[in-house]
Order: structure tokens, then C-alpha cells, then sequence
């Protein structure tokens, strides 16, 4: 049976890297990926790149996916860190085993469920707690991290 993850953008502000680097790298891999937001349509990334929201982060069902990703960039910060339904969505995928991993400014989510701690601008590149992953922002070379991000995803999901 194929995998399938869910990456949650802001509907405006994501950031360009962090969304479409570990996308690509699972889906070159073979795994499936849903995009969900907080509405359903066109979501346009910080660089203007442009992705279709399927579902709401209300539609989500833990049970259909192998784990959840939330990306980064201004727009997380408006929409996302303190989003109700993202917090308990990454309770719910934590309390079932699941993939529960943030890049960039989303890890203020990972934060506000309970998930990880508060200092994530002092820790590594990539942090890695059992199923939850969490990413800082690209640095000084856009990409890098968003690529490593997106290899550590895969390793993980390959090895659930």
C-alpha cells in the first residue's frame, strides 16, 4: 500500500522552498501528497508559486494519511500557528504513531500543540523527537534545508 501525507500551506505567505522541495523528493518516491489549507483553492506561495488546496484543515481525516507537514513563511505565522484545527490535527496524528513534522515559522505550531520546545532558532538545522520532525528555515542557500528536510521525511516514512 502507497503512503499518502498531508502538507498544510497558509493560503497566501508560504514559503516557496519549504513546500515544494520535500513534495517533489516524496513524490519522486512514490508517495502520494494532498494539499490541504484553510480554505480550498489556490494557495500562492511568498516567491509566487502557486498550489491547489484540496481540503480544509476541517476535512482531514488522520486515518487517510501516513503523516502531516506544515510549511512555513510569513503566512504560517498569520494562519497557522495558533490555527485550532492544525494544533489538535497535530495532537491527533501524535496520539496515533503518525508523521507529525513542521518546517520554518510552522514549528510555532508544533509549539503551541505541546509537540516541541520553544527554542527551535538555537537548535540544529533539523530536529528529530520519535515521529515529530522539525526543520528551521532555509538559511543563507534557499533549498538546503528544505531539501534535507525533505530526505529526512522520506527516510522516516520508508522505515514506518
Amino acid at each position: 500500500m502507497s503512503k499518502r501525507v498531508v502538507f498544510v500551506v497558509a493560503p497566501e505567505g508560504f514559503n516557496d522552498h519549504e513546500l515544494l522541495h520535500p513534495k517533489a523528493i516524496l513524490e519522486e518516491a512514490g508517495i502520494e501528497v494532498v494539499v490541504a489549507s484553510t480554505v480550498v483553492g489556490m494557495c500562492r506561495g511568498m516567491l509566487r508559486a502557486e498550489v491547489e488546496s484540496k481540503v480544509t484543515l476541517e476535512e482531514i481525516d488522520p486515518s487517510e494519511y501516513d503523516g502531516i507537514v506544515a510549511v512555513g513563511g510569513p503566512g504560517a505565522l498569520k494562519y497557522l500557528s495558533n490555527n485550532p484545527s492544525l494544533i489538535s490535527l497535530f495532537k491527533r496524528f501524535n496520539e496515533l504513531g503518525k508523521l507529525v513534522s513542521a518546517i520554518g515559522r510552522a514549528r510555532h505550531a508544533l509549539h503551541n500543540a505541546g509537540l516541541f520546545g520553544t527554542n527551535f532558532s538555537w537548535g540544529p538545522e533539523v530536529e528529530i523527537n520519535g515521529n515529530v520532525i522539525a526543520a528551521r528555515p532555509p538559511a543563507t542557500t534557499p533549498g538546503w534545508t528544505s531539501k534535507k528536510f525533505g530526505r529526512l521525511l522520506l527516510e522516516h516514512l520508508q522505515g514506518s
